[in-house]
């Protein structure tokens, strides 16, 4: 195995790339002043031994960040940004390529939570947390 991890969140960070006007980093920035931002982390992951080798389940975080200027402008884009369909849906860019580039086996979005106004990595946010998983098999 080499990086599976990176790679993982590599073809991730790839495909949310593809929607349009959103920002996307691999890792916390020191302050974000582009928005909307999509910041994916590496969370977890969970080795599964099989007879063929070794597979491993991930998770990944995407910490979605919209400006916080305008409060009912902010959670009306967090809605398109949440919402399970449309154009600049998270669900939908994810549903779209499931192996995210041929970097996964399989990945999904399990959740989303964690929505409101956060302070994070020096600023003040209106933010939601996506909760991703993927298999990756060796």
């Amino acid at each position: 195995m080499a990086n599976e991890i990176s790679d993982a969140r590599d073809g991730l960070v790839t495909l949310l790339a593809t929607i349009s006007g959103l920002r996307v980093l691999d890792h916390p920035a020191d302050s974000i002043s582009e928005f909307p931002s999509a910041v994916v982390m590496f969370e977890s992951r969970n080795a599964s031994d099989t007879l063929a080798g070794s597979d491993f389940t991930g998770e990944l975080k995407v910490v979605l960040l919209v400006s916080s200027s305008n409060t009912k402008e902010a959670y009306d884009t967090l809605d398109s940004f949440m919402d399970p369909l449309g154009a600049i849906s998270i669900e939908a860019a994810i549903n779209a390529d499931v192996t995210w580039g041929g970097k996964v086996d399989d990945g999904r979005l399990v959740s989303v939570d964690n929505v409101g106004r956060r302070k994070l990595w020096g600023g003040s946010y209106i933010a939601a947390d996506f909760h991703i998983t993927f298999v990756k098999g060796a």
